[in-house]
């Protein structure tokens, strides 16, 4: 008979407290999305390892007919204090949230989108540019689940020329003849263009326009109100990114 114990190690991508003082976690792992429950978590000598962003290696016991784990062993792997601070965390929590509306309990992450993932989390630690390194991530988590739109022509005509408009219910990228969808202009077209193609890395070792950046950002927001989520962290991002807190 299977053991009903497993080993996993992820990230902690969402925290709910149960009124009853139990920590429920949703982990992002290679294998794919883990929800388990640490009972009495919020007041046990675990307690400060079950926080969002914590690297965790746990032990489950899965239960028949019980869709929520039971994690019975928690090591903490690593950690980046780093994602707390204020001009970071939303972006932070903006990466988490999407992660887990990406992926369910079944699908299949890998360690190539496990990998993205996490240096993601610490590039908004390192890089003086948290903003751009969420946008860059963002857009390559889509890339890698197959849902990046259709960016190198135009969805309608087929044209290459005056891509200026993105059209995200069609999920693509329209010419200004056609006009269908958001104004983002060329430059932001051409840096999707550029994230589909490179590596994190190269994109990042090219500027980016205020003009750019700001068409990323409004197509971000429609693309993913359309076919993944409407995520809560946009608020807070919005506050951080009009305040003028981030490095950008």
């Amino acid at each position: 008979m299977a053991s009903r114990y497993r080993t996993r190690s992820g990230i902690v991508v969402r925290r709910n407290v149960t009124p009853a003082g139990d920590v429920i976690l949703d982990l992002l792992t290679p294998e794919g999305k883990l929800r388990g429950v640490a009972r009495g978590g919020v007041k046990g000598s675990r307690s400060p390892r079950l926080n969002l962003f914590q690297h965790l290696t746990v032990q489950t016991y899965e239960k028949p007919g019980n869709d929520l784990a039971t994690l019975s062993e928690i090591m903490l792997e690593g950690a980046l204090p780093g994602l707390s601070s204020p001009d970071v965390y939303p972006f932070a929590h903006f990466l988490c949230e999407l992660a887990d509306k990406l992926y369910q309990e079944e699908d299949f992450v890998g360690q190539a989108g496990f990998e993205l993932f996490t240096g993601g989390l610490r590039g908004l630690v390192r890089h003086t540019d948290p903003d751009r390194i969420t946008l860059l991530i963002a857009w390559k988590l889509l890339a890698l689940h197959g849902m990046f739109p259709r960016v190198s022509s135009c969805i309608e005509t087929g044209s290459f020329e005056n891509l200026t408009h993105f059209d995200a219910g069609a999920g693509g990228v329209t010419s200004a003849s056609v006009g269908r969808g958001l104004n983002i202009g060329e430059d932001a077209i051409e840096e999707l263009g550029n994230i589909a193609r490179g590596t994190v890395r190269e994109v990042l070792e090219e500027e980016l326009s205020d003009g750019a950046r700001a068409g990323l950002w409004l197509a971000l927001e429609a693309y993913l109100g359309v076919h993944v989520s409407i995520l809560q962290a946009w608020g807070a991002v919005k506050l951080m990114r009009s305040s003028g807190l981030q490095m950008a």
